[in-house]
Parts: structure tokens; sequence; C-alpha cells
């Protein structure tokens, strides 16, 4: 017995077709579609848009911190070492710390002489002078609490570091390469008691002057910072010119 050849119901139709419009009765060939769906593609960026490392929050913070763990071998701070470190030095007070020693003991003879001789007419005096005196010392303390924690300063071979404020800190930093000119500034007591400023200016109008208020010994302060940026300069030259 022979087989008759099998004809699908798609190539029925397609013979159709082609019978209706002239032409021979042909089946086409038909491409097997792809059911499938494209894999997914992850789009180079969230939907919020890019968010590069260094806007992380917390970031530069821990960067930091693994630098000065690092110590000499963290990233740009190769071979850098630190040359002087102060604050603002208690010689500053001396003179106000003077005055208010004698206004103490003066106060004391007059709380002698109130209470220790019963002289009941100056009792109100020397209790309101009393209550003035406190509030100098507390004044004082606060300024000197200010000055003492709320300035410091740090000098590398390569980089000047002023900080300042003691709730809200600030500090700023200058290379040693942008230092144009160091001077001091002293008043007579001053000079006496070998204290001052010294003052950092850069080598350009753009970048802020760095004060150095209340230093001992300034002018050994100013010799440092200028032969540490004259040695910083020096060595740039070098290196550039080898290159």
């Amino acid at each position: 017995m022979t087989e008759k050849p099998t004809i699908s119901t798609l190539d029925t139709n397609q013979i159709s077709t082609n019978a209706l419009e002239g032409g021979p009765a042909v089946p086409q060939q038909v491409e097997p579609q792809n059911t499938q769906a494209p894999p997914r593609v992850d789009p180079l960026y969230s939907p919020e848009g890019p968010n590069p490392k260094g806007t992380d929050p917390g970031f530069a913070e821990k960067m930091e911190q693994e630098t000065a763990a690092k110590g000499a071998e963290g990233t740009g701070v190769e071979g850098e070492s630190n040359v002087w470190e102060a604050r603002y030095s208690m010689k500053n007070f001396f003179g106000r710390l003077l005055v208010r020693t004698l206004l103490t003991v003066g106060w004391i003879i007059l709380a002698i002489y109130t209470w220790g001789y019963e002289h009941s007419a100056v009792t109100f005096f020397t209790v309101l002078s009393g209550m003035i005196l406190v509030a100098f010392w507390l004044m004082l303390l606060y300024r000197i609490l200010l000055a003492r924690f709320g300035h410091a300063y740090l000098l590398t071979n390569r980089r000047l570091f002023v900080s300042t404020g003691m709730l809200r800190r600030r500090r700023d930093q200058m290379e040693l390469l942008r230092v144009k000119d160091v001077f001091t500034r002293q008043t007579m007591i001053d000079n006496w008691l070998s204290i001052g400023t010294v003052v950092v200016v850069p080598d350009e109008t753009s970048l802020p002057t760095f004060y150095l208020a209340g230093v001992d010994d300034p002018k050994r302060v100013m010799d440092l910072v200028w032969h540490c940026a004259r040695s910083e300069r020096d060595g740039k030259t070098v290196q550039v010119e080898n290159l």
C-alpha cells in the first residue's frame, strides 16, 4: 500500500493562498519564531543616576582613617613626618591671671575686714564685689578653654595644618609648596614673654592666609615653616628636572 503525503494545516493555507493569487501552489517555508524572552541586561547605573564611590556618606572619613592607620605607607603621605606641633600657649593669659590674682587677694583682705572684725556696713559691697570677681574668673576660664582646646597647629615636612573651634571643629591645610612668605607679629609684652602670632602667606590670593596665634617662640616656628617650605620646593624642583 502506498502512503499518501501528509500536509499540515499551515501548508494547506499557504497552497490555497498561492492558488488564489494565480501562482503555482508551492508551499513556503516559515522560519520558526523564538518565543523565549531575551536575557535581561542590568543597566549601567541605577535609576537615580551614577553614584561615584567618593560621594558615599562617610567614605572620605573611612579613607582618612585607613590612611592614618597605615602611617608612612598611606597614600599620598609617603615620606611625610611631623616637624612641630603645638597649641595656644598659656603665656598669653599671664597678665589676666596676674590681675585676677591680685583682685582675689584684695577681696580676701576685704572679707576679713568685713566679717572678721564685724564691719557690717560694708557687707553688701563685699558680697557684690565677690560675685563680680567670681564672674571674672569664670569668663577667664571660658576664654582659656576656647583658646587652649580650640587652636591646634601641626607642621610636617610637606603640609601645615591649623585646627580651630572646640564644639564645631574646622581643620585647614596648606601645602608648603604654596608658601610665599612667613613673618611674626608681637607686641612689647609678647616679646618679653616670647609669644606671638606667625603669619603664613600663600602664593595665590585665592588661598587663605594662615595665622598661628599665641604660639611659643614664634621666631623659631617661623624659621621651621620657612626651611620646610624651602626644602619642599627644592625637592620638587629636583624631581621635575630629573623627569
